[in-house]
């Protein structure tokens, strides 16, 4: 078979219908015409590059950066007389300009987005806007306007010329208005107008009064009324007209010659250009289409594999918005099926399905059928749908049929040898093959040929009402049954399709409900075998049974999204209520920081005053039941868990220091002593058991700090006397800057209230950020005399040390 689809195969399909459609969405002339004669890929990189190009113009389209308008008109010949020699008219030239600016448009597109456009990029890779071609786009633009007409400032010369001839043309008009307002013509005038006739200026003049006035006559109107004379005193300024326009025009022509030259000599790059925006209008008519009928790209092979998901006729969803969905299963396995049912019932929709499937993805269109669908490329497609009877020929309906069968199989048998490649390159398509003639030799023809296509391992997708056929499908190995639904109540066709099961023709119950008569079809009936009518029963039993369960599979998958639906609508929900709470939560913790924020200050001044009157101790009283009350608000605020108590805690438990807001590990049992060491990052802290909670995590999962931030130091005594406890020390590494300050607040409480003199703040350094955010704050603390960055031994500038009031 040929390599090339045959003009009677793509007329069986309807491929033509489709391809007109298609050509609506290309937007130029060009485009228009490729789309009607869009070329097929023969091979399987072809064809997928071919549907990546349209995925992903796809994408482009439905993105927010707007594709460029692909509108240009076709200037081919006019490069072709430009190369011959030929001068491009102004509007000519001016299409060069649209199409170089448009050349120009995609390129800057293609650059912009050429990350996401792979495929497209190759075929848009030969588009390059040159210097010499932007030289050229603003040549034509600073000689051409854009309706197509020359400036007068294309040259300077031209500019002079016509404005030297717009100056004689404007004092011929003054003269005639004053011949037209002259006392001396007033009864010789037809009227009082000027015109023009063989770009000579002239005068509408009575013609019985032409003896009063002396000139030239150039026309005379259709009732013979008016001439259109010259008078004599123009005649002059008339020819001087005639000079200047001359001058005009030639210093036009010069400019049209030297711009068409420039257009010559780089016609190459605009037909190459020209060439690659065609190609990339087509992309976007498909992709247009596709977009249309809600198509997908699909997987492709080359192994026979035709698994089609609700797959819809393209041209049907042309027609309305709803279509039935039907899916088409023939794996390596099955090499012939035999569609059969009802009359209009759809068997020949789904033949034209295969068809133009395996047509569409040959030209890179997506299908309108599930994503997970796949299709083979089949280079070869033979189609016989349709009645081929041909009176010119004397060719009955049988003789046609056969005429094209006898040619199919000795094109198949003498053009390739059966094996397994030639296989699944050929689909065969048949339209109740080897009718119009006796049914027991026809049935019997049709079983041989669809057994000899097999053989020579062909795709063949046939419909029929032969019985002989459906048996055959359903005991030999490679056929397999499908069948057709057909709505014998509303003698209507549903377009159903269901795998591996025959259908009947339901003729009986069809000429019934059309109205034939009840005795004609009882009589028929008795006439039937009765073998047959129990066959025929069957079947639409099956047809029964099998369109309930897809009724309950849609039903149950329908309710499985619904379900699916409910529950991501819950999470939703129960998000939103979670953060309304965390939200409540950190108003009220704001407010409460706020209040404490008021009521240090105050203590701290009841301290300050109380100072002075040797009464600190009951300010100290004062300040640590604010600090009691603090702690317990925050551990309502806290999000709530199971603690472990400490009597059950052992060496290298999970703690938290409540006094300090970290965590750590014991480095050593806690029973019976007052307090124990706990590593927190890299160092050590001296810790009161009473202050430890045991958390329920991994000692790794709930430190607060990384190791690589500033090193802790053991629990030493450093040169300045600072003790490292809980006291006296507060860690907030890697905390946000308003976790940290809260906690830098309570530690500040809590060494005042010890008697402590400083408090080391260890903030790491990070970004600064937060180093930052704590030190204005100790500048305005009511708690804070000075501070001051650490020492080395102390961490450096990732420690700041704050001497207390």
């Amino acid at each position: 078979m040929s390599k090339t689809v045959s003009e009677q195969a793509a007329q069986a399909v309807e491929w033509p219908r489709l391809l007109e459609f298609l050509s609506q969405y290309a937007q130029s002339a060009i485009g228009v015409a490729r789309c009607r004669a869009l070329p097929l890929s023969g091979e399987l990189a072809s064809a997928s590059l071919r549907q990546q190009e349209t995925t992903e113009m796809v994408g482009l389209l439905e993105g927010s950066d707007a594709v460029p308008t692909l509108s240009f008109p076709d200037i081919r010949e006019q490069l072709i007389r430009s190369k011959k020699g030929g001068v491009l008219e102004a509007g000519e030239l001016r299409d060069c300009a649209v199409i170089l600016t448009v050349m120009a448009e995609v390129e800057r597109y293609t650059e912009s987005h050429s990350g996401e456009i792979q495929a497209l990029m190759r075929l848009l890779e030969p588009l390059q806007i040159t210097k010499s071609l932007k030289g050229l786009l603003r040549a034509i633009e600073g000689a051409i306007q854009s309706d197509g007409s020359m400036k007068d400032t294309a040259s300077p010369e031209l500019r002079r010329l016509t404005h030297h001839a717009l100056e004689l043309k404007q004092a011929i008009r003054e003269k005639l208005e004053q011949i037209l307002h002259s006392k001396r013509y007033e009864e010789v005038l037809q009227e009082s107008y000027f015109a023009q006739r063989e770009g000579r200026y002239v005068v509408p003049v009575k013609t019985d009064m032409r003896g009063r006035m002396s000139g030239i006559v150039h026309d005379v109107s259709a009732s013979g009324a008016t001439i259109f004379l010259e008078p004599r005193e123009l005649v002059e300024l008339n020819n001087s007209i005639k000079v200047a326009d001359l001058e005009v025009e030639r210093e036009v022509q010069r400019i049209l010659r030297e711009l068409t030259s420039l257009v010559a000599s780089r016609a190459e790059d605009i037909s190459r250009g020209i060439e690659v925006l065609v190609e990339c209008d087509v992309v976007r008519a498909k992709a247009e289409m596709g977009r249309r009928l809600k198509c997908s790209p699909v997987f492709l092979n080359e192994k026979g594999r035709v698994l089609l998901k609700q797959a819809r006729h393209p041209l049907l969803l042309i027609a309305k918005d709803h279509v039935l969905a039907n899916d088409i299963h023939m794996d390596e396995t099955v090499r012939v099926l035999v569609i059969s049912g009802p009359n209009t019932g759809g068997k020949t929709v789904t033949l034209k399905i295969v068809g133009l499937f395996a047509l569409m993805v040959r030209a890179g269109l997506h299908l309108p059928c599930a994503p997970e669908s796949e299709m083979a490329i089949f280079t070869d497609l033979y189609a016989d749908i349709g009645d081929a009877q041909d009176l010119s020929r004397d060719l009955s309906s049988f003789s046609a049929h056969m005429i094209q069968m006898i040619h199919l199989l000795s094109e198949s048998a003498t053009g390739q040898a059966p094996n397994e490649t030639f296989a699944q390159r050929s689909l065969v398509l048949l339209d109740e093959p080897v009718t119009s003639t006796d049914p027991h030799e026809g049935a019997a023809l049709a079983e041989a040929v669809l057994c000899r296509l097999a053989e020579l391992n062909m795709k063949v997708v046939a419909t029929t009402h032969y019985g002989a056929l459906k048996e055959l499908a359903q005991t030999t190995p490679g056929f397999a049954n499908a069948s057709v639904e057909f709505d014998v109540e509303h003698l209507a066709p549903t377009y159903r399709l269901f795998m591996g099961i025959p259908g009947g023709s339901s003729a009986l119950e069809i000429a019934g409900r059309l109205g034939m008569d009840h005795s004609i079809l009882n009589d028929a009936r008795k006439r039937l075998r009765r073998e047959d009518q129990r066959l025929d029963e069957l079947m639409a039993g099956l047809q029964r049974k099998q369109h309930q369960l897809m009724e309950d599979g849609e039903k149950a998958r329908q309710a499985r999204q619904e379900a699916e639906q409910a529950a991501r609508e819950v999470q939703a929900i129960r998000a939103q209520l979670e953060e309304a709470h965390q939200e409540a939560r950190r108003g009220l913790k704001k407010k409460l920081g706020e209040q404490f924020q008021r009521a240090r200050a105050e203590v701290q001044a009841t301290v300050d005053s109380l100072k002075r009157d040797q009464k600190l101790i009951k300010a100290k009283e004062t300040k640590q039941r604010l600090s009691e009350l603090e702690m317990k608000t925050r551990q309502d605020l806290a999000p709530t868990s199971e603690p472990i108590p400490v009597q059950q805690l052992t060496v290298g438990a999970a703690v938290e220091i409540v006094g300090l807001g970290v965590t750590g590990s014991l480095l050593e049992p806690p029973q019976g002593k007052k307090r124990v060491r706990v590593k927190v990052g890299e160092g050590e802290i001296l810790a009161s058991v009473s202050s430890l909670v045991g958390i329920a995590c991994e000692p790794s999962v709930m430190s607060v700090q990384p190791a690589s931030s500033v090193s802790s130091p053991r629990r030493v005594t450093t040169s300045n006397g600072l003790g490292l406890d809980e006291q006296t020390v507060v860690d907030v590494r890697g905390q946000a800057a308003d976790e940290a300050l809260d906690q830098v607040i309570a530690a500040l409480d809590r060494a005042t209230l010890s008697g402590a003199p400083f408090l080391r703040i260890i903030h790491g350094h990070g970004t600064g950020r937060l180093k930052a955010v704590l030190r204005d704050y100790l500048k305005d603390s009511p708690y804070v005399a000075e501070f001051r960055p650490g020492d080395r031994a102390e961490g450096g500038d990732g420690v700041t040390v704050a001497k207390l009031r």
